[in-house]
């Protein structure tokens, strides 16, 4: 793989000249520039039922004299239609009520404002008018009984409402995520602190939509995972994973960039690995586009191709570059919006109050572990949370209480065998070709936190 360096200015002291040669690194003279954002609480949404009282049998009222019949029909035009249809023949005793009584009895209101028909049938007739015969008044109350039954109870209405009914209490896929993201109870959320009260009122926080990012971001984590590819990579192993990251942090170093960028770079080359073989020639092309395209969407003011194209020693034509990040784009679908557990973890630190001290040791933490192949496939949300608890421990400025519990996820006893992997890692006889990111965090600008020793495995 060539990564050496030939005849040109160092930048920044930077040991890029061999990707397997080791030596110092003088880390950036520059204070952290991120700061966490905030959210309120989501509220939950409420059930209910699809309809309400479908009999609309609330609103029947009980009238002396008269006999009151309610219909609900969901269509104005149906309802009419029906009426239509079973309109009663006129005979000689129908007529012979008054216009008002038989109009009343065979004509629907079209004007009600609930779309309910009341037809009022008068159980004693006017002593001024002749009263119909009772096998008349009997023929006219079961022709509205069979109006009334046919039309309530139409298969139309009650498909329509068990369809909706089913809809409604389906369960797909997308819902068993949000459910198992939210899956924290009421009682152990009780005590936690709302952490973003204090940015209510500065909307470059995004206070009101932090948490429903958030939330996002950890559904997202569950859909798209990260799988170990080396099975699948003839001429790519972990070490040489491990070097190209090493290479990468490096780089991001010299070039004083974000720390989102260099996380999002190993994404695009994991994400990349996970689909598409490569040779070994082409790692570090593949590495340095990643870090050119993560830098393209994060960085304020993004370093030109030819600063990526000299970090290679020149061992790459600038076509060579475009072509890869082509490739790059269309295989990932231009999809970048990657779950980082570096946001993961600012937000956690934010939740906790955790001082700078804290929090760069997480940072170290986290950053050591991009190097190490068997916390590929872990989620990110849940790694970031592991290196703020082993940094709690390690410094014992801070406990995983409700509040953390809460905006996390996850509870102290499913962080126990994650933060141990990650004591592990620091207590292990560091890789001398492996040394950028200890060398990195060993300067005081970083208060020496790689210089800290690990825990005794009785204090996990």
């Amino acid at each position: 793989m060539p990564l050496t360096m030939r005849g040109k200015p160092k930048v920044a002291n930077s040991n890029i000249q061999q990707i397997h040669q080791d030596g110092p690194t003088k880390p950036a003279q520059r204070q952290s520039k991120r700061r966490s954002s905030g959210s309120p609480k989501g509220q939950q949404p409420t059930k209910r039922a699809a309809f309400g009282d479908i009999t609309n049998a609330k609103l029947a009222r009980k009238d002396e004299g008269k006999k009151k019949v309610t219909l609900v029909s969901s269509k104005k035009s149906t309802l009419s239609q029906q009426l239509a249809k079973t309109k009663p023949p006129t005979s000689s005793s129908v007529s012979a009520r008054p216009d008002g009584e038989a109009h009343k009895a065979t004509e629907a209101v079209p004007e009600a404002q609930n779309e309910s028909l009341e037809i009022i049938l008068s159980s004693q007739g006017s002593s001024q008018d002749s009263s119909p015969s009772s096998s008349q008044e009997s023929s006219t109350s079961s022709s509205s009984s069979h109006l009334l039954s046919s039309s309530s109870s139409t298969p139309e209405s009650v498909d329509t409402v068990e369809l909706m009914n089913q809809r409604n209490n389906a369960k797909t896929a997308e819902t068993d995520i949000k459910d198992a993201v939210a899956a924290i109870s009421l009682e152990e959320s009780l005590d936690f602190k709302d952490i973003d009260e204090e940015n209510k009122d500065d909307p470059n926080q995004s206070p009101v939509y932090a948490q429903d990012i958030f939330n996002y971001l950890k559904e997202r984590e569950l859909r798209t995972p990260i799988q170990a590819y080396f099975d699948r990579q003839p001429e790519v192993n972990r070490h040489m994973r491990a070097v190209l990251v090493d290479w990468l942090v490096e780089v991001q170093e010299n070039f004083e960039l974000n720390h989102e960028t260099l996380y999002l770079a190993v994404k695009l080359v994991d994400r990349y690995l996970m689909q598409k073989a490569v040779t070994r020639d082409v790692l570090q092309l593949l590495g340095a586009t990643s870090l050119f395209i993560a830098c393209k969407y994060d960085e304020r003011c993004p370093p030109a191709l030819d600063d990526f194209k000299y970090i290679c020693d020149d061992a790459y034509e600038r076509q060579q570059f475009i072509d890869m990040e082509m490739a790059i784009l269309a295989l990932l679908d231009f999809d970048l919006g990657i779950p980082l557990s570096y946001r993961f973890l600012r937000r956690y630190a934010k939740c906790a109050h955790a001082s700078m001290e804290t929090l760069t040791l997480a940072r170290f933490i986290l950053e050591l572990s991009l190097t190490e192949a068997q916390f590929l496939e872990t989620r990110d949300s849940l790694i970031a949370a592991a290196a703020l608890l082993l940094a709690f421990k390690m410094t014992k400025t801070g406990e995983w209480d409700t509040t953390l519990q809460y905006y996390s996820g996850y509870k102290e006893s499913e962080l126990t065998e994650l933060t141990s992997q990650l004591n592990s890692m620091l207590a292990a006889t560091p890789n001398k070709q492996l040394m950028t990111i200890r060398n990195k965090y060993s300067h005081k600008v970083f208060y020496g936190v790689a210089k800290l020793p690990p825990l005794d495995v009785l204090q996990l």
